[in-house]
């Protein structure tokens, strides 16, 4: 493990402890269009969970509401901790995930460290503490933008946006990983720094999603859950 990870995940710290996310039943309609209903899943510590489906068939959908950026017109999501017996606040579960989505916007006008100060402040922690700017400085060079930290963002390619994206969703360490079609615009280069960043966040015993029907994404995958199993068969909408 090089210098960087050992910052991103010192050898010292404890592997994240006893996180599970469980969505329920959930049914999804958009103007009273059925999209799928009755679709149940969970991921907990040290599981990647893959989320297929041809275009249209809702895997994005599915992400958002299970990152809890839409509701659902039926069912529940919901995480825990303490080996998923004690659950978490909904206004908290967003501390838990990393989301990113080829779709996200960022402050552009910002430079990577000011977004990432900014982001931290946000969250109502303090960017001056040694441990945050350590692993902010230790993500720019594993997603290969330390040399263009002092760069505003919007001189950036659509790779390095994507990396940046990366960056943003991963800076507060959460257990849970949301990631929709990852490797969009990414090269080889950007590629290899997610793949390995799942594989690390996964021996430290974290969990992660990925909509994706790439296969590259798939191998890293432990289970797979296909959406259109959960489709509405063409007579019943």
């Amino acid at each position: 493990m090089n210098i960087e990870q050992n910052i991103l995940f010192p050898p010292e710290s404890p592997p994240f402890q006893g996180f599970e996310l469980r969505a329920n039943a959930l049914t999804q309609k958009f103007n009273n269009r059925l999209v799928w209903r009755n679709l149940s899943l969970s991921v907990k510590n040290g599981e990647v969970l893959g989320i297929t489906g041809q275009n249209g068939s809702g895997k994005t959908t599915l992400l958002r509401a299970l990152a809890g950026l839409l509701q659902c017109a039926s069912g529940s999501v919901e995480c825990f901790v303490q080996g998923g017996t004690l659950p978490i606040p909904q206004e908290e579960i967003v501390r838990h995930i990393g989301f990113v989505a080829p779709y996200l916007t960022l402050y552009e006008e910002f430079t990577p460290l000011e977004l990432l100060q900014f982001l931290t402040e946000m969250r109502g922690e303090r960017f001056s503490t040694s441990l945050m700017k350590s692993r902010s400085e230790a993500l720019l060079q594993h997603f290969h933008l330390w040399e263009r930290r002092d760069d505003e963002i919007r001189t950036f390619s659509s790779g390095m946006k994507q990396r940046c994206k990366f960056i943003c969703a991963l800076q507060h360490n959460p257990p849970l990983l949301v990631f929709d079609e990852p490797m969009t615009n990414l090269d080889e280069q950007g590629i290899s720094a997610v793949e390995e960043y799942i594989l690390l966040h996964k021996s430290r015993n974290g969990a992660a999603l990925l909509a994706t029907n790439d296969a590259r994404d798939l191998a890293l995958c432990s289970a797979q859950i296909r959406v259109m199993d959960f489709a509405i068969p063409p007579s019943a909408r």
